[in-house]
């Protein structure tokens, strides 16, 4: 870490990122998970400046103090800017293997999505009991949230329970659904014309098994959209990540600077 003294505030570059829980009379209070790892595991001391995020978008620039009721971060300012994209998205992810789905949410995560919500389509082979989702979403949101800190966002995108496909179709929603098909569909360059001034999709993304007949008929109801990424039949979680990225170029802010 680098620290720069300019007449005034200290300023650091790569400072570190920690989610709060609530802020109160000018402090940033932390859970108990975040405070371990900022106090134990990296061993600041009090003094130390890092950045707060808090679950709405709102950034601090902290000063780590240790009062009568333990540690917290008095604020300083601030933090402008954001690293949100313009473009909302959504990522479907039909359920696959543990590590898989877990490199997919901390891909997505950085790629900008607003959601990820887990799908149990036809060929979907992974099937999840009440106890092992509940310690699914529980690893999910810990990748998801040490993704956000690391990409430098503000908004922690939401993770769902795993959804059948038409609840997931059936769900009220302003969202253009793209469902990434190796068998056909229009390629994305052909339906950017279709898609400007649209900033709000879902992304399907189908299992390792490829999409099953019944699927299909749940898209043509849904008047979903197909789209083929190319000649080369892609791995699901790569899939997602070229969709996610492409999407962001076209009509986010891939390939653009961050203002904060």
């Amino acid at each position: 870490m680098f620290w720069l003294q300019m007449n005034g505030p200290v300023y650091t570059y790569n400072m570190r990122r920690h989610l709060i829980d609530r802020v109160e009379g000018g402090k940033a209070f932390l859970n108990e998970n975040e405070l371990h790892h900022l106090t134990r595991v990296l061993r600041a001391r009090e003094g130390d400046l890092f950045e707060g995020l808090d679950s709405r978008g709102n950034r601090y620039r902290c000063d780590l103090r240790r009062g009568s009721g333990g540690w917290y971060g008095k604020i300083l300012d601030s933090v402008t800017g954001s690293c949100e994209s313009p473009v909302r998205i959504t990522l479907a992810q039909a359920l696959i293997k543990k590590s898989k789905f877990e490199w997919v949410v901390q891909k997505a995560v950085e790629l900008g999505v607003v959601e990820i919500v887990p799908v149990q389509t036809e060929r979907t082979e992974v099937r999840l009991n009440q106890q092992r989702e509940d310690r699914k979403m529980q690893r999910w949101q810990r990748i998801l949230e040490e993704a956000v800190k690391q990409s430098g966002r503000s908004v922690l995108p939401a993770v769902g329970a795993p959804v059948l496909l038409d609840e997931l179709l059936n769900r009220d929603s302003n969202s253009i659904c793209l469902v990434m098909d190796e068998e056909g569909g229009t390629d994305l360059k052909g339906l950017r014309k279709r898609l400007a001034g649209l900033n709000s999709f879902t992304v399907l993304v189908g299992p390792e098994g490829g999409w099953g007949a019944r699927d299909r008929e749940l898209f043509s109801v849904h008047s979903a959209i197909s789209v083929n990424l190319g000649p080369r039949i892609l791995r699901t979680e790569t899939a997602s990540v070229v969709a996610l990225s492409l999407l962001q170029y076209e009509f986010g802010d891939l390939g653009g600077s961050c203002p904060g």
